[in-house]
């Protein structure tokens, strides 16, 4: 399979703003690849203009830009889940999507497109991963700043810390502690900043956070009152 993104070309000294390549992490597209990145990219068409129509039924437009605009980006990461299927969107070209993503969000886009499209920075890549965890959990936990600056930190967003992050979720929330996020983030990043986590291992990866979660549960929980006040 192959997903087809429209990007700017200069060709015969002429600048094309949207020519159609196609992008695949094997090398050789075929026509059937072609063929299937165009039912693709009318498949993102009709999705977003479902979603766009949902999130003003639901009032969520008018976040953006705003303090709440959390909501809306959750909102929008739970429809991103269709990217988990694998007859949609093949799991070797998923690197590609979010850049797909772009070209029919419309009212869905946080802005103008710069140069984090379509990198493993992305905004909608940042909204699927925020709708990994449940709502009233990322609500608690800090706003929409709070958690790009997670998904930005080299430290945190490698897979192994968030696959230990998911499994702290249920331990977090049975303690109700709000606004929890931003300490964290600077807990671990004053205690592992000069520590290249590329070279360890799962299990020493979960050791140190464990260590740094122990911090900071004796710093913060007991300061902290319920998200359900």
């Amino acid at each position: 399979m192959a997903v087809l993104i429209r990007e700017p070309r200069e060709i015969d000294g002429r600048t094309f703003k949207d020519v159609k390549v196609f992008r695949s992490e094997n090398p050789l597209i075929t026509s059937e690849d072609e063929t299937q990145a165009v039912k693709l990219d009318e498949y993102l068409v009709d999705f977003f203009s479902r979603l766009i129509a949902d999130a003003k039924a639901h009032d969520l437009l008018r976040l953006k830009n705003k303090p709440g605009v959390i909501e809306l980006w959750y909102y929008v990461g739970e429809g991103l889940k269709f990217v988990d299927d694998p007859q949609i969107v093949h799991p070797s070209d998923r690197r590609y999507i979010w850049r797909a993503l772009w070209q029919h969000a419309g009212d869905l886009a946080p802005g103008e497109m710069k140069s984090r499209a379509g990198t493993n920075r992305d905004h909608f890549l940042y909204c699927y991963r925020l709708a990994r965890y449940d709502k009233g959990f990322v609500l608690a936990a800090g706003n929409w700043r709070e958690w790009q600056d997670f998904f930005d930190s080299p430290i945190l967003s490698n897979n192994s810390v968030l696959d230990w992050f998911e499994k702290k979720i249920s331990v977090i929330a049975n303690l109700k502690i709000k606004n929890w996020l931003r300490p964290f983030i600077k807990l671990v990043r004053n205690e592992y900043q000069n520590i290249d986590m590329s070279f360890l291992s799962d299990a020493e990866i979960s050791n140190k956070l464990e260590k740094a979660f122990e911090v900071f549960l004796s710093q913060h929980a007991s300061s902290n009152t319920s998200y359900h006040d």
